[in-house]
């Protein structure tokens, strides 16, 4: 609750959330046409909608009971929210829950659409065995768009 850019969202006014997909820097190198430039490919997701605040303790609980599950899943021994409730309840204060009533997405990947088939596969060739994953996902996303 430190932050106050919460209270714009108790307004009910339209919002912004912002989903950021793989993005990786292009190389001119990669392309088989000279002169080219350095560029960026990327994937975004824009979702659009009315919040609300989740003021019922029951309810913010199980949500970030889920959102906790979501994110220790994957771990060999993952936390759980066992704590004490008195303790929870004083941290649970200064969290601020709220869902997004999506009434419009807009989507936009950037994947060298506007090269040629050479070009891209150059692109994919040098991104795929990237140590960089979201640069791997960028290429994986290439190679799904040309089949």
């Amino acid at each position: 609750r430190a932050n106050p850019q919460w209270n714009d969202l108790a307004e009910g006014q339209e919002a912004l959330a912002i989903f950021q997909g793989p993005h990786a820097y292009i190389s001119p190198s990669w392309y088989t046409v000279a002169p080219s430039v350095p560029t960026w490919n990327y994937a975004i997701v824009h979702a659009y909608g009315r919040p609300r605040i989740v003021s019922d303790p029951t309810e913010l609980h199980a949500m970030l009971a889920r959102l906790v599950d979501t994110h220790e899943s994957g771990f060999a021994e993952p936390w759980r929210m066992d704590l004490p409730a008195d303790y929870m309840e004083r941290m649970m204060r200064g969290v601020v829950g709220f869902e997004l009533e999506i009434t419009r997405l807009e989507g936009k990947a950037k994947l060298s659409q506007n090269r040629s088939a050479e070009d891209r596969a150059g692109v994919v060739a040098a991104l795929a065995p990237s140590a960089d994953p979201l640069a791997a996902a960028v290429a994986g996303m290439m190679e799904r768009e040309d089949t």
